[in-house]
């Protein structure tokens, strides 16, 4: 019997039946909280399930083009599968699945050395396991996105109150996003048993956004007066793909403009230069952090920490 291993690249990931590219890494796995009963003039008797079941998925992602899973902050679940398997395609593929499972955590990381990743991570509260190809547990769709265009750090514009002389050199954002589930003492008969009866966002949302830069004419805020008055600024990120060969793939021309594409062939947000351009952050936040750097074979940098809510309403 032959045992073979799944290469990443013998792997396809869906997430919400819409197949997703540029993942460098993922992981899920779930633990069951158990305690020890106790009874008098027994001791210990058996292990009984202490808490409900709560599973969790995460990967990390390059940005290849504008990201739908930031429209997953909303309020009802996503599913997920990972085919993997010698053959895909053939209809034999491995299946690992989860339903039920909502954001809770997303953030984009940006800097000179490196392409920008996003990271995202999903409390699941329904099934997560093992299942068949076309079984309960395989959530596959459409095929996985083509790849638009790779994004590096010359294609990210970050905008700032003194961005012009003062160089950034990184910048992050992260939303956290905290679900309670909800759960009754109503009979259970079928197989959500485990699962709450409802998952409710907690509102606001908390957006932290952190950047570094190079100091040049730039003045820190005095800590005193930031607690008395505050210091907000707007803070936004612009991605800009120019109509550059290296950059696209496949047939790129529409009607008679080089662009990037979506799935059905549209421009993405092309400014008629050939030129895709979105924004993937922007807030006005409230400076909370400042913190300056120096070293020997360095040169003196600021890393500053916004903090910024975000309400249903």
């Amino acid at each position: 019997m032959a045992k073979n291993a799944s290469p990443s690249y013998e792997q396809i990931f869906y997430l919400g039946g819409t197949g997703v590219s540029g993942i460098r890494d993922l992981s899920a796995g779930y633990s069951v909280g158990q305690k020890q009963v106790r009874v008098l003039g027994a001791g210990f008797v058996r292990e009984v399930i202490a808490e409900p079941l709560r599973g969790e998925f995460s990967m990390t992602r390059d940005m290849l083009y504008q990201d739908p899973v930031l429209d997953l902050t909303g309020e009802y679940p996503v599913s997920g599968t990972l085919l993997y398997g010698v053959e895909i395609g053939a209809g034999n593929e491995k299946v690992y699945g989860f339903n039920t499972g909502y954001l809770t955590s997303y953030s984009i990381n940006c800097s000179v050395q490196d392409v920008p990743t996003m990271e995202s991570t999903f409390a699941v509260f329904g099934q997560m396991g093992s299942g068949a190809r076309e079984g309960e547990l395989d959530y596959s769709g459409t095929a996985p996105l083509q790849n638009l265009g790779v994004v590096n750090h010359e294609s990210v514009f970050l905008t700032y109150n003194g961005s012009g002389t003062n160089r950034a050199v990184s910048v992050s954002q992260s939303y956290d996003i905290n679900r309670v589930p909800i759960y009754t003492l109503d009979q259970k008969t079928s197989e959500t048993y485990y699962a709450p009866a409802e998952v409710v966002t907690e509102y606001p949302i908390e957006i932290t956004t952190n950047f570094t830069i190079e100091m040049d004419d730039y003045d820190t805020a005095n800590m005193i007066d930031n607690i008395r008055s505050g210091n907000y600024q707007t803070i936004g990120v612009e991605i800009r793909l120019g109509a550059k060969e290296e950059t696209l793939n496949g047939h790129q021309v529409v009607g008679s403009t080089l662009c990037l594409q979506d799935d059905a062939g549209e421009c993405l947000g092309d400014d008629g230069a050939g030129i895709t351009r979105y924004e993937f952050l922007s807030t006005t936040g409230h400076l909370v952090s400042e913190s300056i750097e120096s070293s020997v074979d360095g040169v003196l940098s600021v890393n500053l920490e916004f903090k910024d809510y975000y309400n249903k309403d």
